[in-house]
C-alpha cells in the first residue's frame, strides 16, 4: 500500500476541497484535513492495508465534517458563530452560496416530507431530539417512557428517513437545521 507521503500527496486537495464544500470555513478546512492525516498517521496499521483509499478518507472526511457539525450543534456559542460566518458568506451572493441555497431548501423539503410520514410517536421523538436537541432521558421524562423505547422511536425513525431520503441523512439534518 502507498505510504502516508504519497496519500497526503494524492488526497490532501480532495479533502481540503470537501470540507471547504461542506462547511464554507477555510481554516477549519485545513485544521479537519490535518485531523484525517493524523488519524492516518496515528492508524498506520490500518492505512498500510488499504485497498480502496478512495472510500476510506472519504468516510474519515464525512465522518469529520458530521462530528464537526453535530458537535457544533450542542454548542451554542460555536453555533452562533457558524451562523454568522455563514450569513456573511452567503451575503456576497455567489453561484455557490446560490447552489447552496437551492440546496439546502430543496433537501428541507425532502426531510419534511419523511418526517411528516412517521407515526406520531416517532414524529414527536424525532422533533424533541434533533430539532429541541433533547437527551434521551429528557425526553423519557417529558412523555412518561422509558429511555430505551425513546432510543427505539428515534432509531425506526431515522431508518424510515433514511430509506426514504438519502444515506448521509444525519449530516443533511444537521447542516439543514443549520442553514433554516
Amino acid at each position: 500500500m502507498k505510504d502516508i507521503e504519497k496519500l497526503f500527496e494524492e488526497y490532501r486537495d480532495k479533502c481540503y476541497g470537501f470540507f471547504i464544500k461542506m462547511l464554507h470555513d477555510p481554516h477549519l478546512a485545513k485544521d479537519l484535513t490535518q485531523d484525517v492525516f493524523i488519524s492516518l498517521i496515528e492508524n498506520k496499521r490500518t492505512s498500510d492495508k488499504l485497498t480502496h483509499p478512495d472510500r476510506y478518507i472519504y468516510r474519515l472526511c464525512r465522518n469529520r465534517a458530521y462530528n464537526h457539525l453535530k458537535r457544533a450543534n450542542y454548542d451554542k456559542e460555536y453555533r452562533d458563530y457558524l451562523f454568522r460566518y455563514w450569513n456573511q458568506e452567503s451575503n456576497v451572493q455567489s453561484p455557490n452560496a446560490i447552489e447552496r441555497k437551492i440546496e439546502a431548501d430543496h433537501y428541507h423539503t425532502i426531510l419534511e416530507e419523511s418526517i411528516e410520514s412517521l407515526p406520531p410517536q416517532q414524529q414527536l421523538i424525532f422533533n424533541m431530539s434533533h430539532r429541541e436537541g433533547l437527551s434521551y432521558q429528557k425526553i423519557a421524562e417529558k412523555l412518561n417512557i422509558a429511555p430505551n423505547t425513546v432510543r427505539n422511536h428515534l432509531h425506526r425513525a431515522l431508518k424510515t428517513i433514511r430509506s426514504t431520503t438519502h444515506p448521509d441523512i444525519e449530516l443533511i439534518l444537521v447542516i439543514t437545521f443549520f442553514f433554516l
